[in-house]
């Protein structure tokens, strides 16, 4: 499918400002279109629509070109990094007291931050009401009073899971709604609900795994957001049409478009395998989602709230993922590197695979677009499976303490 495009002193983070070359610069400049969920505003969007061929996104000069200059910058991150971290081991020291005295309070502050989201959906009493995000309405009774349960319920550790299975009824009705293949977006409400769950079960023994599901789900919904920019850029110039059209300064909507999609891309893949770059990518994420707040409105801020006290939960934690101590070598950061470089087009690839499960059509399935996404989503498979051990948080002793804390209680 063919798209027709719009014309129109040195510190230890040195290496942070090339991502994405000229494409950072616009999206730090111009944050509200490359960050806002275009599905809230575009009037085009409609995930029943084939995405573009990942083949005809890969082989564009420019994405090429933007591919390449994002792996150079993860290659100088990672080295400043590490060197940094071996030079200065004050740092780490600090990030591991910082780390127990944050680790106690963040579940807290999370809980508080639920309940003000639901809160100020409430008071957003427009008809038809939000049900969980934007563009997830619906009338009735109902709605008002599952989010005024679950912002009460949130806010004492014994019914937490109540209110955690609340989110997770109100991500069910998005489903119903709108298809699971559109919920893919907001994998992280998933994240938030089980990580209230396990902190309020099992505290502190299962913290490692509590904060880690909530790292892979918040990055995960970061990256496939990027994909919808290469794969439906139609959407976000509909938006950069319409209502944003001075921000560009007249430079091509491709260019700003795929450029920003890679610069999320870039500082989401950091936000789940770095060390310090981790926190300093979520401080990004963040201060690009408030600055983006008066471009794009209010129901940016209410949209994306969940999302911003997730990333100021990172900003001032340690990433669990990034510290084991084999991760300052320098064969780690190559092997991040590598992840990287199957990262980009294996989530490509599966976001096409899963659009052909959820609207399966014979011609779809046996398109060369498909077969492209399966066999960029392969290298992809493979590469989790090399390093689940350091993803996936899914270790035994930690399920052995949790199961002797329950044991104990019961």
């Amino acid at each position: 499918m063919t798209i027709d495009r719009p014309r129109g002193r040195r510190g230890p983070f040195s290496a942070l400002p090339k991502l994405g070359g000229a494409g950072a610069t616009l999206l730090l400049c111009h944050p509200g279109p490359a960050l806002a969920h275009v599905k809230w505003f575009s009037q085009v969007v409609n995930c029943g629509n084939t995405p573009m061929s990942p083949l005809e996104v890969i082989g564009s000069p420019l994405f090429l070109a933007l591919f390449a200059a994002a792996v150079l910058a993860l290659c100088g991150v990672f080295v400043v990094e590490r060197r940094v971290l071996q030079r200065f081991q004050a740092i780490q020291q600090s990030h591991a007291d910082w780390k127990q005295l944050f680790n106690r309070h963040a579940a807290w502050l999370l809980r508080l931050g639920v309940c003000i989201y639901f809160a100020s959906l409430l008071a957003h009493d427009a008809e038809p009401r939000i049900v969980l995000t934007p563009e997830l309405t619906a009338s009735g009774g109902w709605v008002p009073i599952a989010q005024a349960l679950i912002a009460g319920l949130v806010l004492f550790r014994r019914t937490v899971p109540l209110a955690a299975l609340g989110i997770v009824g109100l991500y069910a009705h998005g489903v119903w709604q709108e298809g699971w293949f559109h919920m893919l977006d907001y994998v992280y409400f998933l994240g938030v609900a089980v990580f209230l769950s396990l902190d309020a079960v099992f505290g502190a023994a299962l913290h490692y795994v509590s904060f880690t599901l909530l790292r892979i789900s918040a990055g995960f919904s970061f990256m496939w957001v990027s994909i919808e920019k290469w794969l439906y850029p139609q959407w976000t110039f509909d938006i950069l049409e319409r209502e944003l059209s001075g921000i560009t300064m007249g430079l091509d909507l491709s260019f700003f478009v795929m450029s920003a999609g890679m610069v999320e891309f870039c500082l989401a893949f950091l936000l789940v395998v770095g060390r310090l770059s981790s926190q300093v990518a979520s401080l990004i994420l963040l201060a690009l989602m408030v600055a983006g707040i008066p471009l794009v409105g209010l129901i940016d801020a209410i949209g994306h709230a969940p999302l911003m006290i997730v990333l100021f939960i990172f900003s001032a934690s340690q990433n669990r993922i990034g510290y084991p101590s084999e991760a300052a070598s320098r064969g780690a950061d190559i092997g991040h590197v590598l992840t990287f470089c199957a990262a980009v087009p294996g989530l490509m690839g599966l976001y096409v695979l899963c659009h052909a499960a959820a609207y399966p059509s014979v011609r779809e399935w046996l398109s060369l677009a498909t077969l492209a996404g399966l066999l960029m989503a392969l290298p992809l498979v493979w590469r989790v499976g090399r390093i689940r051990h350091r993803l996936f948080p899914m270790r035994q002793r930690h399920w052995q303490v949790a199961s002797s804390l329950t044991t104990q209680s019961a």
